[in-house]
C-alpha cells in the first residue's frame, strides 16, 4: 500500500473539510482552495459537488426534507501547500474497445473481433476530443464548485457524471 492511501485512511470521516474549486488546471487536475493549514494531506479524497443541488420537499406538506448532493467527480490530493491543493482524477476501469463476440447486422465487423480491454481513466471533460488543457465550457467542474473530503470507502462506489478515457501518463 502506498503512503498516499495510508494517509487518506486515517482521516476522521466526521471531520470533513469543505471548500471550493479555485481553478481547473487540466482535463484531470483541479486546484482546491484548502491546504495543509486546513488539515489536507497528500492522498486525501475529495468529492466535487454540483453547486445547484436541489432541496427536496415533502409533496404533502411542502416541508423541506433535505438536499441531494450530486457528485460531479472524485479527486485525490497529489500536492498540498498551506492554502491550496492540487488534486487529480484517479479512478480507472477496464473497457472493451474490441469485438464483443456477438452476432448482429449492425455490429457484424465488431462481432468478428476478439474482445480487447484497455484501462480508461476518469476525466473532468465531457468532450472526448478535448485537448489536455480544457476550456471551462467543456469541463463538468468549474471554478467555485463546492467540494468535501471523503473516505476511501465513500469514493469506491460513488457515481459521477464524467467520461472515461485512456490514460495519458
Amino acid at each position: 500500500m502506498d503512503d498516499a492511501i495510508e494517509l487518506a485512511e486515517v482521516v476522521d470521516p466526521d471531520e470533513r473539510i469543505y471548500g471550493k474549486v479555485a481553478e481547473v488546471v487540466s482535463d484531470r487536475e483541479v486546484i482546491l482552495n484548502r491546504g495543509s493549514e486546513h488539515g489536507v494531506h497528500v492522498g486525501m479524497y475529495f468529492a466535487i459537488l454540483d453547486p445547484s443541488a436541489v432541496g427536496i420537499t415533502d409533496p404533502d406538506t411542502g416541508e423541506p426534507l433535505g438536499d441531494i448532493k450530486m457528485v460531479k467527480i472524485v479527486v485525490r490530493a497529489i500536492e498540498v501547500a498551506p492554502k491550496l491543493t492540487l488534486a487529480r482524477t484517479f479512478r480507472t476501469r477496464r473497457v472493451n474497445v474490441g469485438g464483443n463476440g456477438s452476432l448482429g447486422v449492425a455490429a457484424f465487423a465488431r462481432a468478428m473481433q476478439e474482445p480487447e480491454y484497455v484501462e480508461k481513466v476518469e476525466k473532468l471533460t465531457l468532450d472526448r476530443n478535448s485537448p489536455r488543457k480544457i476550456d471551462p465550457k467543456d469541463s463538468v467542474v468549474g471554478r467555485g464548485d463546492p467540494f468535501e473530503s471523503a473516505t476511501p470507502e465513500e469514493v469506491e462506489d460513488v457515481r459521477s457524471i464524467t467520461v472515461w478515457e485512456e490514460p495519458t501518463y
